[in-house]
């Protein structure tokens, strides 16, 4: 690894092929790409920082090599996850562990001065949806009637305004990665015998939005200013209809092209959001409008290159060595 510059690509041990992808383009550039396995840290591998009044030096030691931080030249970050330590540390200790090796983790590694995708402090930013459904209606994209409350008052007002189409979403997502776990909360149709149930709300807080008639579910993979659309099939299956992952997992996506002004409405919304890489979900109505529904900064887009042949993993890795020259 002597002398050339160094693209790290942050995940988990559980990640799938779309990081082998990416980085099999890296290295077919030329680039040295290494995977850091975030809950391998601390058992998995070293890491260490240094500063005096002149210096500063993270020093990243793996089973494979060692990294100093003034050569990596760009990171991917694609997942983060703590590190299983249940077995190796006294339960007493266990919370107190875990909670310092994060903190340490995090803030060596999100101290790189490197070309970011993205960094983690703007994912974090970019995963409210209050601000991304205002950031997208002032970008120009159509976003659907939405009430985030825990007001039991203002949510059936809100559902017989909305002439009793409505659909309620959790916040933030139990879902980890494409395995689509039993644990997930789908999108659920509201019915008039829940309103008389909304006494939870009080301890947790719901987003409820106009169930939006669709003629299909279209995902984009946005990378730098490239968008990568395809659709899934949902008309047909009930199950689905409000939420493409329940849809029959036989069905493929299909790549689909979007509007000009669709296309670059998603590069001003992305360019606010300060995001450079994003999955959007859209929903194409019945009249032919392009409903914006979330972005999720590090959301999975395998799925879609897989079906589709469309050249994602290409297109990462060409932006982080685009940035990194």
């Amino acid at each position: 690894m002597k002398n050339k510059k160094i693209v790290l690509c942050v995940t988990h041990s559980d990640d799938s092929y779309p990081v082998d992808w990416v980085i099999e383009h890296l290295n077919s550039q030329g680039a040295i790409s290494l995977r850091i396995n975030s809950d391998a840290y601390p058992l998995g591998f070293k890491m260490s920082g240094c500063l005096d009044q002149e210096n500063t030096e993270v020093h990243i030691e793996t089973s494979i090599g060692n990294i100093e931080a003034s050569r990596v030249s760009a990171i991917w970050h694609r997942k983060n996850r703590h590190c299983d330590l249940k077995d190796h540390v006294d339960e007493a200790l266990l919370e107190q562990s875990i909670r310092e090796s994060e903190t340490i983790k995090v803030g060596l590694l999100h101290s790189l001065d490197a070309f970011w995708l993205d960094h983690p402090d703007i994912q974090f930013h970019a995963e409210n949806k209050w601000r991304q459904l205002m950031t997208a209606k002032r970008a120009g994209l159509s976003v659907p009637p939405s009430l985030f409350s825990n007001d039991p008052e203002k949510v059936t007002q809100f559902y017989f305004a909305q002439n009793r189409q409505v659909v309620a979403k959790m916040h933030t997502p139990f879902s980890v990665s494409m395995g689509r776990p039993e644990a997930f909360v789908y999108t659920s149709k509201i019915t008039e015998a829940h309103l008389s149930q909304l006494d939870g709300l009080k301890y947790s807080p719901m987003i409820f939005q106009v169930e939006v008639h669709k003629e299909t579910e279209i995902r984009v993979a946005y990378v730098d200013g490239d968008c990568f659309a395809a659709s899934i099939d949902v008309s047909e299956q009930s199950k689905a209809q409000l939420d493409w992952r329940k849809a029959d997992p036989i069905r493929q996506w299909e790549q689909v092209s979007l509007p000009c002004d669709v296309k670059e409405n998603i590069s001003r919304f992305m360019g606010s959001m300060n995001l450079k890489f994003g999955a959007i979900d859209f929903i194409l109505d019945t009249e032919g409008n392009y409903q914006f529904l979330e972005v999720n900064p590090a959301g999975e887009w395998g799925m879609l290159e897989k079906d589709t042949g469309m050249p994602i993993s290409e297109s990462i890795a060409k932006c982080l060595l685009r940035h990194s020259a």
